[in-house]
């Protein structure tokens, strides 16, 4: 069976990056098999979700530091 085909709009972006960095990617490419312009895709949405996790962060610490306490005082609950 055939993939369906997905309608993205694409628009061309001419940008000036430092040599070692397009090297860096191009290696990239290469390991993964797949072609420059995919390897910048995948490493830029990469970036962007890591960017999302990050501010979502202090509150994840927040819930696992409250249900760490709910845990204790639980724990606390049973013992006595």
């Amino acid at each position: 069976m055939t993939k369906a085909k997905t309608n993205i709009n694409l628009k061309r972006v001419n940008i000036n990056l430092p040599i070692n960095i397009i090297e860096q990617v191009k290696t990239y490419a290469d390991e993964l098999g797949i072609n420059t312009t995919s390897a910048y895709i995948l490493l830029l949405n990469q970036a962007l979700e890591y960017k999302e996790i990050m501010k979502q962060m202090p509150t994840l610490i927040t819930l696992y530091s409250d249900m760490k306490n709910a845990l204790k005082v639980e724990d606390n609950k049973n013992l006595s």
